[in-house]
């Protein structure tokens, strides 16, 4: 009997399929990650320059401060209109997203030597021509930078940096909500039903996706069922003081965000204090940032903390893979309470 033929891909197919190519690859220049990366970028190839055109070291200093003014004028401006297009742009090919990333520093350095006519003056044309060539090849290579930098972290590439934090997440979650139901279940079967169902919410929320976008209606109200369960299991001393304030009311987070948050709280502040234990959850907007503040009672004897420090590592590798380095997570100890501070870009979009 013949074999049935291989199905063999094309080569794109096969490339594309290993590296997806973004939906977008004009470089986001809304984000502080990506505005750092190349104003250091264009600031190490304009000492270089300066280092090759300078015949000692008072001149490398003159030719690289003469030349960043300008320079950097140009850079700031084509990170504006970046982000601009970015946003404001319908679906376009990405050989014409590309076409006009390469064109926009050229096009801001041409609005430059327009507005400024003694620069015009002084090189003469073919001066102005060349620098608006130098600016359309800078261009080209910053927007092939970070479309390569977005493949290394496309969707085939994150899925399985996903995958490996959420599976951090499932364990803890899972035994602690199961023990917790398992706690009451014969001495109040009504309120295990309750309880049950509060858990099935939550393992739905758990098995999907944790790179979705929800509404933070949504997260903060997974978080109070996560607490109802804690409370059945721990009574009254377990006590949460929600300070929500105002927030965009289609701000989004990432499913599943903040409540290992709150667990971490529970998990090393009620579990480990016999008395009272109030846990403060802090939510509000400022401008364009969501702030969310947690803050529990610590016990007095030293505790191992690693557990602790494996969920905020999650944490951490999450806010990095989904805002880069917009995102700002800090923790510390203050008068005996255990206090974690998170800022994140509000997401508003449908």
């Amino acid at each position: 009997m013949k074999k049935p033929a291989a199905v063999q891909l094309p080569m794109e197919s096969r490339a594309e399929t290993a590296v997806p190519t973004p939906r977008q690859v004009i470089p986001d220049g809304c984000n502080l990650g990506v505005v750092l990366r190349v104003l250091l970028g264009v600031n190490l190839a304009l000492l270089l320059v300066a280092l090759a055109g300078g015949a000692a070291q008072n001149h490398v200093i003159d030719l690289f401060l003469a030349a960043a003014g300008a320079v950097e004028a140009v850079t700031l401006m084509s990170l504006v209109v970046w982000c601009l297009l970015r946003r404001a742009l319908p679906p376009l090919k990405l050989s014409a997203q590309r076409a006009i990333a390469w064109a926009v520093p050229a096009a801001v350095t041409g609005l430059l030597l327009g507005l400024f006519p003694a620069l015009r003056e002084q090189g003469g044309e073919l001066i102005v021509l060349s620098y608006v060539l130098v600016a359309f090849g800078a261009g080209a290579a910053i927007q092939h930078y970070m479309e390569l930098r977005a493949r290394a972290f496309s969707p085939a590439v994150a899925e399985a940096r996903y995958q490996a934090l959420q599976s951090r997440i499932r364990p803890h979650f899972f035994f602690n909500s199961l023990n917790a139901a398992l706690a009451v279940v014969r001495e109040d079967p009504a309120r295990a039903e309750r309880m049950l169902e509060s858990i099935a919410e939550l393992f739905r929320a758990v098995m999907g996706d944790v790179r979705k976008l929800v509404p933070l209606s949504q997260e903060i109200d997974l978080c109070k069922k996560y607490v109802e369960i804690e409370q059945t299991r721990l009574g009254d001393r377990l006590k949460i003081d929600w300070q929500l304030g105002p927030t965009h009311p289609r701000a989004r987070v990432p499913q599943l965000l903040l409540q290992p948050i709150i667990e971490n709280a529970v998990r090393y502040g009620a579990e480990k204090i016999a008395g009272e234990c109030e846990i403060t959850v802090r939510i509000r907007q400022h401008g364009f940032n969501l702030e969310v503040f947690v803050s529990n009672p610590i016990a007095r004897e030293p505790i191992q903390r690693e557990g602790n420090q494996i969920g905020l590592n999650n944490i951490r590798g999450r806010l990095a893979l989904i805002y880069d380095l917009e995102a700002r997570l800090e923790v510390r100890v203050r008068q005996r309470r255990f206090e974690l501070s998170m800022t994140i870009p509000v997401e508003n979009k449908t």
